[in-house]
């Protein structure tokens, strides 16, 4: 499973990666600063996934592709991947964005509000209780973020999410109950946007 999920992701990165070189003639005129409909970016980042179901922060990867449907609103898939030992969380969620352009940056800053809703699997073996499962749940992802152009192609981010979920269960373990559900975990990414 947990190779599966790895797989996944990966083939998204490479695809979010490659979507804007499909075309030599658009890859040369694209413009990250380009908000207009009918364009295509995707991005990347990499962060903390925090409140898991074993109340570990965890290492996070995120990968993202929006196509602009009208002038500053994009549609897209988001994936989430957090792993660590024995552990995994990998959600997938169609994201909804709108940009706003900062005042006074000339266009190159923007604020983006985005929310969206998908499904997460999660992979737990808790040390404290010695219990292991997996779990599966909604995920609605909501957040705010800062996308800066650096250049004409690339955009640094910073992203912060909360990803509410009812991902986990209660469980008994040594005549002792244990709490490995949990209901909202935020996440920070940074990462860059082409």
């Amino acid at each position: 499973m947990r190779c599966a999920v790895i797989v996944l992701f990966s083939t998204l990165a490479i695809g979010a990666w490659s979507i804007p070189s499909l075309s030599r003639t658009a890859h040369a005129e694209s413009d990250v600063r380009d908000l207009s409909s009918g364009h295509w970016s995707g991005g990347a980042g990499m962060g903390f996934l925090g409140q898991t179901p074993d109340g570990v922060l965890e290492f996070a990867f995120n990968g993202h592709v929006d196509y602009f449907v009208a002038e500053r609103f994009s549609v897209g898939p988001l994936a989430q991947y957090a792993g660590a030992g024995n552990d995994f969380i990998a959600g997938l969620s169609a994201q909804a964005r709108y940009w706003w352009d900062v005042p006074g940056t000339g266009g190159a800053t923007k604020l983006v509000l985005q929310g969206g809703l998908g499904f997460v699997r999660a992979g737990i073996k808790d040390t404290d209780s010695g219990v292991g499962d997996s779990y599966g749940s909604f995920l609605i992802p909501i957040g705010i973020g800062i996308d800066h152009a650096v250049n004409q192609r690339l955009a640094v981010t910073a992203d912060f999410l909360l990803n509410f979920t009812s991902l986990g269960d209660r469980v008994q373990a040594r005549g002792r109950e244990f709490d490995l559900h949990t209901n909202i975990m935020p996440a920070f990414y940074l990462g860059i946007r082409f």
